[in-house]
């Protein structure tokens, strides 16, 4: 459906739902009770006048990053960010996000390096809360030296964001360089936290990959691998995840492969 109708609809059903609150004290009472009750409770109806304005206001403000949005007009929606984000300095998480999601939607990574480049000279307290996406770039491009560097900086610091994804990056990343000694101390850090089955799998695999063998490894595997066998369970919690971390969007291949490893009966 059309943003357009959507927002269309929506006015009509609130306000035919708005007219239904006001007319039921005159249906189930009669008109002179129903005046008395909304003498004593006129505020409901300009608690809805401010909440249906303040909602539409928010439509009415975002009209034209919605309708890029919906016409997947990339080009203008990167001009759109761009405004927002380098001229008006709005840094919000909303155009962050947008803005490293249509960079890669249209393989432009200098975008990114943009981005990354503007809020450490503008916003520095932001870059560990964005510190997995904004070394994309590197990682993608198999820069081994610019990874280890980006992830390096931020694996450490307590209030990264994602921060067990950064550690597995500087660690994959540190699998590129042939460090695999540090790579592997990195990786089983990483197994002594709790975070999610995307992210042990990978890590699990990433061991593998370097030769390391242990019980804990192998108990991990086997805790787990009903779930990273089972396509449909593996696909609705992969869906689940790539809203809130766009970054397995980019490991796709190598998931299909960790998955392949792990299902095989030599695995655990």
């Amino acid at each position: 459906m059309k943003f357009k109708s959507i927002f269309f609809l929506f006015n009509i059903v609130v306000i035919l739902s708005f007219a239904l609150i006001f007319l039921l004290p005159l249906i189930l009472l009669s008109g002179s009770y129903s005046t008395v009750f909304w003498k004593d409770n006129w505020y409901l109806a300009l608690i809805f006048l401010i909440l249906i304005a303040g909602l539409d206001g928010y439509f009415i403000i975002n009209w034209n990053l919605f309708i890029y949005l919906e016409k997947e007009d990339w080009p203008n929606l990167t001009k759109y960010l761009e405004e927002k984000i380098y001229e008006r300095g709005r840094f919000r998480r909303q155009y962050i996000r947008l803005m490293i999601n249509t960079a890669l939607a249209v393989s432009n990574l200098d975008k990114i390096e943009r981005l990354s480049r503007e809020i450490s000279e503008r916003k520095p307290s932001l870059l560990p809360k964005y510190a997995l996406l904004l070394g994309i770039p590197p990682f993608l491009r198999d820069d081994s030296a610019a990874s280890l560097m980006h992830y390096g900086e931020y694996k450490d610091i307590k209030n990264t964001a994602d921060r067990d994804w950064v550690k597995w990056a500087y660690a994959f990343s540190l699998i590129r360089d042939n460090n695999r000694e540090m790579a592997e101390a990195v990786l089983l850090e990483i197994l002594e936290s709790k975070n999610d089955f995307v992210l042990r799998l990978l890590t699990l695999f990433s061991l593998n990959s370097i030769g390391h063998k242990s019980e804990t490894a192998d108990e991990e595997l086997s805790k787990y691998q009903d779930k990273f066998s089972d396509d449909r369970k593996w696909a609705s919690y992969c869906d689940s995840l790539r809203g809130k971390n766009i970054f397995i969007l980019l490991l796709t291949g190598l998931l299909d492969e960790a998955r392949s490893w792990a299902k095989t009966p030599t695995a655990a």
